[in-house]
Order: C-alpha cells, then sequence, then structure tokens
C-alpha cells in the first residue's frame, strides 16, 4: 500500500463529505443538537403534562364516614384538586366515567365500636382512566398525613410518645459519593447511545462513497486514477471510520455538556456530577475507534452491492437494526461483562464502555474484547479487498446486486471446471 496516496485520497474524501448535505446531517449536526433538543422536547412534554395534570379535578364520594373522623372530610375539601361529591348510584357513576372514587369506612373485625375511630377505608376506582388512578393517588396521601396525626393524638391520650409509637425504625446510609452515582448514570445511557452514533454517522458517508459514485458513475473515474484499487479501498474505508468516530465524539460531548446543566430540569436527582474518569478516557477511544472500524467495514460491503443510494439505505438497514439490536440486552444495572459477554459483537464494546465509565477495568474480558473486534475488522476488510480485486464487480454497470452477481461467479466457475474437465 502506498500511504502518500491513502493520505491524498483520504483528505479528497473528507473536503468532500464536508460539501454533502447529509453527511454534515448525520455526521455532525445530529450527533451535536440530538441531546439538547431531546431534553427540551421532554421537557415541555413534562411541563404540559403536570400542568393537564394540576389543572384535573378528582371527584370522590365518602361513604358511611364515621362522625370520628369528620376532620378528614374537611382535610379533604380543603385540596384544590379534590371535590367530594354525594350521588345516588356511586357505582354506577364509577362505571360511566363521572366518577373517580368510592371511598367506604369499614368496621374493623375485633375492634371497638366506629365511635371511637377503628375503621377500615375500602377504595373503588378504575385503573383503565387515569383520572381515576390519580384520585386514588391523592385521597392515600391526604388519608396518609391524617392517619398520621390520628394515630399519634390517640397515642398521646394514653402516655404513649412518638418515639415509643414508632418502634422500629429503618435507616438508610447511601455511601455513593454524587460523582459516583452520576457515572453510574451515565454508565447506562452512554454507551447505548455512543454504539447508535457511532452507527449513524457511518450509514450516509458508507452509501455515498460506495453506492452513490456507482450511481453517479465515478467508479470507473476513481479506478483509473494512478494508484491502485487497494489504496482507493482503504482510504474510503478510513474515510468512512473517521466520520463515525467523529459523530460518537460530539454524541458523547453533547451528551455530557446536556447532562451536566439540564438534568435538574428532568426532575433528576441534585448534585450529582456527570465526569467521565480520565484513566477510562483511553480505553473508551480505542473502544469507539474499533467498533468504528468494524461499522465502516460492515456497511461499505453491503452498500457496494447497490446499484442507486436508495437500494444502499434499503441493504445497511437491516445491519443497522442487526448492529443495535443487542443492545436491548444490556439495559439491566445488573448485567456483568463476563468472558461469555466478551464474546458478542457490539455488547462487548458497549459493556467495555459501561465498566470503563464506572472506574472499574476487568482487563480479562476488556482484552478479549478488543481482540474480538481486531478479528471482526480483518475480516471484513478481507471481504472487502477480494470484492475490490473482481474486475465484473467494480466495474458492474447493472449495479453488483448481490444475488445477481453470485449466480455470475458461480456460472463462471462452472464454466471453469467444465472446461478443465474437457
Amino acid at each position: 500500500m502506498n500511504w502518500k496516496d491513502i493520505r491524498t485520497l483520504y483528505l479528497r474524501e473528507l473536503r468532500s463529505a464536508l460539501r454533502e448535505r447529509g453527511i454534515v446531517v448525520y455526521s455532525i449536526i445530529i450527533p451535536v443538537v440530538l441531546y439538547p433538543l431531546l431534553i427540551w422536547l421532554v421537557y415541555s412534554a413534562l411541563t404540559y403534562a403536570s400542568g393537564q395534570a394540576a389543572e384535573l379535578k378528582s371527584h370522590i364520594v365518602l361513604r358511611n364516614l364515621p362522625v370520628a373522623h369528620f376532620a378528614l372530610r374537611r382535610a379533604l375539601q380543603a385540596e384544590r384538586t379534590i371535590e367530594i361529591e354525594d350521588s345516588e348510584n356511586p357505582d354506577h357513576d364509577i362505571r360511566a366515567g363521572t366518577l373517580d372514587l368510592i371511598v367506604d369506612f369499614v368496621q374493623v373485625q375485633d375492634a371497638p365500636p366506629l365511635a371511637e375511630g377503628n375503621v377500615g377505608v375500602h377504595l373503588t376506582y378504575d385503573a383503565s382512566r387515569d383520572e381515576s388512578a390519580t384520585a386514588k393517588a391523592r385521597f392515600k396521601r391526604v388519608l396518609d398525613r391524617y392517619r398520621d396525626r390520628f394515630i399519634e393524638r390517640e397515642a398521646a391520650k394514653l402516655g404513649v410518645t412518638r418515639t415509643q409509637l414508632q418502634g422500629f425504625r429503618v435507616e438508610e446510609l447511601n455511601v455513593s459519593s454524587n460523582s459516583e452515582m452520576g457515572r453510574f448514570v451515565l454508565g447506562l445511557l452512554l454507551p447505548v447511545m455512543l454504539v447508535i452514533m457511532l452507527a449513524m454517522g457511518a450509514i450516509y458517508p458508507a452509501i455515498d462513497t460506495t453506492a452513490g459514485e456507482r450511481e453517479n458513475g465515478t467508479w470507473e473515474t476513481m479506478m483509473t486514477t494512478a494508484t491502485s484499487r487497494e489504496n482507493i479501498l482503504v482510504a474510503k474505508y478510513l474515510y468512512v471510520s473517521t466520520m463515525s468516530f467523529v459523530a460518537g465524539c460530539l454524541n458523547v460531548m453533547a451528551m455530557m455538556f446536556t447532562m451536566r446543566s439540564n438534568i435538574a430540569l428532568l426532575g433528576g436527582p441534585s448534585g450529582l456530577t456527570f465526569q467521565v474518569p480520565p484513566a477510562s478516557i483511553p480505553v473508551i477511544v480505542a473502544g469507539a475507534a474499533l467498533l468504528a472500524l468494524f461499522i465502516a467495514a460492515g456497511m461499505m460491503i453491503l452498500a457496494s452491492f447497490a446499484r442507486t443510494f436508495k437500494e444502499g439505505q434499503s441493504l445497511v438497514s437491516p445491519f443497522m437494526v442487526a448492529f443495535v439490536f443487542p443492545l436491548v440486552f444490556i439495559q439491566s444495572p445488573s448485567q456483568e461483562f463476563t468472558t461469555r459477554v466478551a464474546l458478542i459483537p457490539v455488547v462487548n464494546v458497549a459493556m467495555m464502555f459501561r465498566q470503563a465509565i464506572g472506574g472499574y477495568f476487568d482487563w480479562k474480558p476488556m482484552a478479549i474484547t478488543i481482540a474480538m473486534e481486531i478479528f471482526f475488522v480483518t475480516a471484513a476488510l478481507k471481504i472487502a479487498t477480494t470484492l475490490v480485486e473482481r474486475e465484473d464487480f467494480m466495474m458492474d454497470t447493472s449495479g453488483g446486486a448481490f444475488r445477481r452477481l453470485l449466480k455470475r461467479w458461480t456460472r463462471r466457475k462452472a464454466e471453469g471446471e467444465g472446461t478443465v474437465a474437457g
């Protein structure tokens, strides 16, 4: 390989990329603006939904409310979002949707009379209606406050202090710092989005540099340049890998900035710090680079069989789905990065990202992951080189469709064997 020629062709591809609107959008603009835009949309949606819910009135019917608990009725009436209704047939009204909640007060078995306040509460609501479920939640909040005050008051009459009444206490202590909690959140979100962005950054350049050139008729011109086909292939391959890697890096920076500045808007934990440990940066960069090389090789191989850009999208789309689908299985925080997981493409890199972000380094599965990615990249490049060396594939004016090309190669092989036999 002539690295001087490769460098010249590589820089040419990069300059051309900046003039392509699709490449700029998918590889630069989307990774940068995706997270701020998503945060804004989610925040706007939550604000609108909470505003609508705050204005919603909950209609409640109280049945058999004992005199000893009339204070509960007053507490409910003090709530702006709760209205106490009178209904002749509450069971019918709640099915019809005009009533949200029925509260029945029933005497507790083996307890003193109702006048002493020993009662139970039975709630009837329609879980298929959001208004009814909201009414139940609102009533339970008021009831819990009232019940605590009532029990404390009755216990005080018996000379029981609040500490004695509480009895069994549970205290919690979180030993994780805000930085560790922030890395935990990043470890769940960043790997998946980084892998997706690496794929999105490569899809358009991979199709444009293969099927796009075949559609525009520039394949033949490229092949006539004073360099080998392997040099052309390597230059294009490095170009697609670079665009994928750039998209991933821009996405990471945008995500870090967005989560640092806007996590409080979504009601997230306050005080969290989202920062990747410096020691993990080389691991993340190496993993992202290897994954970008693998993505670029796979997409370029598939797109090279297409006749037009549209066909290239059809061929690459299944690869994109198959590439992202395994990430579903690592969403659980309990998923461990074992040697078996390190053998699964894509998943192994995502798990390596998660472990590195958390500040943990299990070098055995990491080494297996890097070895597996190098193996897949090498195999993909071998396939691509084999295709480039075939004149009938590179100059196939019919488009190089995979099924047609396979039939042609099979027929020629059979004819060659027949000639030898003759």
